[in-house]
């Protein structure tokens, strides 16, 4: 049995890195899933708070850890990503849940609200327990 080949060549569509930069759409997008960067830097700093609480040596190395100008810098673009990666996920999340009551669905923007109240309940009770 032999086979042939073909003298054609395969199409390959180019793509180049650089493809999310035509479409705000996808710059956007980027933007949101690279909030998890901060977050792994803020996962990494609460486990030295951890080791730090474990060892006793909180209040001395990791207080100063803290007041560290370029942690304070950080831990800002931090809660920036965080606040972003909130805001589009309570804006987003809504639009794909299909919670339907007495034969229609709820609105998007009440759910929405819903959720950030439930946050802002939460953070409350979290600064008055602190």
């Amino acid at each position: 049995m032999t086979t042939t080949t073909s003298k054609r060549r395969k199409y390959v569509r180019e793509i180049k890195p650089t493809w999310w930069k035509k479409l705000d759409f996808y710059k956007f997008y980027v933007l949101r899933e690279s909030t998890s960067v901060p977050t792994v830097w803020f996962c990494l700093e609460l486990f030295y708070g951890l080791i730090c609480l474990g060892n006793g040596t909180f209040a001395d190395k990791f207080v100063d850890f803290l007041q560290n100008p370029i942690v304070v810098i950080l831990n800002i673009i931090t809660l920036g990503a965080a606040l972003l990666h909130s805001f589009t996920f309570f804006n987003m999340a809504p639009q794909m849940m299909n919670v339907i009551v007495k034969n229609e669905r709820i609105d998007a923007k009440l759910v929405s609200r819903v959720f950030w109240g439930i946050t802002a309940l939460v953070s409350i009770i979290a600064l008055i327990l602190v």
